[in-house]
């Protein structure tokens, strides 16, 4: 069933001669159910399956667009993991779950925290097909009141892998939920995330690194919308562009009315390291109330004179230095996985990818 549909849409549009309000993509949208391999289970966390659980929260938004969500959402019954109050939350056991992409496959998980939870969830993709195939996941987190949910997803997909990832966060009275991505493989990467703060005081804070090269398509879209008082979230974006790629960012911070005493700030940069790349960024802020504090940016450079200078001084030329730029981004943001043996995973692409340019 190859389909084409519109993905990532901006939650507000701009001017259409920038080309940058969407994202439109054709795939054999035939999918089949794979909801990953529970490789690790902390003790405390049932498993069950569905697409709904009971909470007073209200249901996530998505990023990806409605369209998308149904043809994912229909092609699975979906997964259900429970964290209760007081036995889920060891830091050294996380909940491990790893897709492995070997056909055109859809994913739909539910990451319930229950009030006063501390979790911690790590999604790994991985693998690829002998011909392109498409992977399209959908992740909702609901983060009960005064709950701590760390989330980390890591894509080392080959390039046979056009990669469609949304994930989708609501979070009561006090939670927090901080979320950390890697995008390394895959071929056509559509991902995105949209953060509810309904709650008093709630928290969303992420960390996004990437590697664009070859010839990968990579389109992000991230919004976090404020409603609940005194809510704060800081996203991060950071990340190489280089060969004949693109890249585009759209960030959104949306403060509306209610949401007052809130504070937000979102910064994305990329290291630009080819004139045949593309890169395009949208940070917006949408102001619907007064008391409020938010910053945006958003930052495209490529490595400094001076940077240089200073390598070239200590004996490393200009392809060693640029390697070591965008390595040290993704071990920076790596670093926030609580795993080890993902974080050598991590490490192991980087030695293999950046030793053969």
């Amino acid at each position: 069933m190859e389909k084409q549909i519109d993905i990532n849409p901006i939650p507000y549009l701009t001017w259409t001669w920038l080309k940058i309000n969407k994202d439109s993509v054709t795939y054999d949208f035939s999918l089949e159910e794979n909801n990953g391999t529970d490789q690790q289970i902390p003790d405390g966390v049932s498993v069950t399956s569905g697409k709904k659980v009971e909470t007073r929260l209200h249901e996530p938004e998505n990023s990806i667009g409605e369209e998308a969500v149904e043809l994912i959402t229909d092609a699975t019954t979906g997964k259900i993991y429970t964290f209760e109050k007081g036995e889920a939350g060891d830091d050294t056991k996380p909940l491990i779950i790893r897709i492995n992409v070997d056909s055109n496959c859809a994913t739909h998980n539910i990451i319930h925290a229950k009030a006063g939870t501390n979790c911690n969830v790590i999604i790994v993709y991985e693998g690829g097909f002998s011909t392109p195939s498409t992977s399209s996941v959908i992740t909702k987190i609901y983060a009960e009141e005064n709950a701590q949910v760390h989330i980390s997803k890591v894509q080392l997909c080959d390039n046979s892998v056009n990669q469609i990832d949304d994930t989708q966060i609501v979070c009561g009275d006090n939670a927090k939920v901080t979320f950390t991505q890697i995008e390394l493989g895959g071929s056509h990467i559509n991902n995105s995330f949209h953060a509810t703060l309904e709650g008093y005081q709630s928290k969303f804070e992420s960390d996004t690194a990437y590697i664009c090269k070859d010839t990968q398509y990579i389109d992000m879209n991230q919004t976090v919308v404020h409603t609940g008082k005194k809510t704060n979230c800081n996203m991060k974006t950071d990340g190489t562009v280089k060969d004949n790629t693109t890249k585009t960012y759209r960030g959104t911070i949306d403060m509306r009315k209610g949401c007052c005493g809130s504070k937000g700030n979102e910064m994305e940069t990329t290291l630009l390291l080819s004139p045949a790349a593309v890169v395009k960024a949208a940070p917006i802020i949408l102001c619907g109330e007064e008391d409020i504090s938010a910053e945006h940016g958003s930052t495209i450079g490529k490595l400094s004179k001076e940077m240089l200078f200073y390598m070239n001084s200590r004996g490393i030329d200009q392809k060693t230095a640029e390697a070591m730029l965008t390595r040290a981004k993704i071990t920076a943001c790596a670093t926030n996985i609580p795993d080890e043996t993902i974080r050598t995973e991590i490490n192991e692409w980087l030695n293999k990818e950046l030793a053969e340019e």
